[in-house]
């Protein structure tokens, strides 16, 4: 077991198993003796949880700029207060969404500026992700297992923002986070479409190469 501790983002459009994947992952690494925080974005902190409900739910109609600042206010509180004393303190740290999202979301699905939102990542994030894996699924089945979720949750009000916009949104954000895989590095894409104890073994066997 190599002397270090890691980032990991876990990415995907709604309804790709990457909730599922990201607890599963706790549970080895903890199992292998390793010190692990999972958290979220957005959500992960004490101010997170106030943008997250301003951010997902359907009662809040933000302009589009307004939702792309927040996120990134976000994960500034995020990385500042959570995940960088986490890894100061030696703790591996798995991030459910992370920048990838800003991009697929905000200016692929929204068609927002995307070099504005360079501008609000460099001011952003104190730290990239040390591996990001994308958990690539159909557009229409993540739609139906995110929808199928809020549902019976009783949550289509209070989390079901981004699943109103329906397939065409959908469709414009599997190709942002197609396109971060394509430009930048450290970035795995994994097949969301098969079982979950498949995909989480493939996440594992390529994140031997780093722990």
């Amino acid at each position: 077991m190599k002397d270090y501790n890691l980032f990991i983002a876990i990415d995907g459009i709604d309804g790709c198993g990457k909730s599922t994947l990201s607890r599963g992952m706790e549970g080895i690494l903890k199992h292998m003796g390793r010190d692990v925080l999972l958290t979220r974005e957005p959500g992960g902190t004490e101010s997170g949880k106030l943008f997250r409900q301003l951010l997902i739910s359907k009662q809040y109609e933000l302009e589009p700029d307004t939702e792309m600042m927040l996120y990134c206010a976000d994960r500034l509180e995020h990385q500042t207060k959570l995940v960088l004393p986490a890894l100061a303190d030696r703790k591996d740290v798995i991030t459910d969404r992370f920048v990838s999202s800003t991009y697929a979301y905000q200016v692929f699905g929204r068609g927002l500026d995307k070099d504005f939102l360079d501008y609000l990542t460099k001011r952003s994030i104190k730290k990239m992700p040390d591996i990001t894996f994308i958990i690539e699924i159909d557009p229409k089945t993540a739609l139906e297992r995110a929808m199928g979720r809020l549902e019976r949750d009783n949550k289509v009000d209070e989390e079901g923002k981004f699943e109103a916009l329906g397939i065409d949104f959908f469709t414009k954000v599997a190709k942002g986070f197609d396109w971060y895989a394509d430009k930048f590095e450290n970035v795995w894409r994994i097949n969301g479409e098969q079982k979950p104890e498949k995909v989480l073994a493939d996440v594992m066997h390529i994140l031997d190469n780093f722990i």
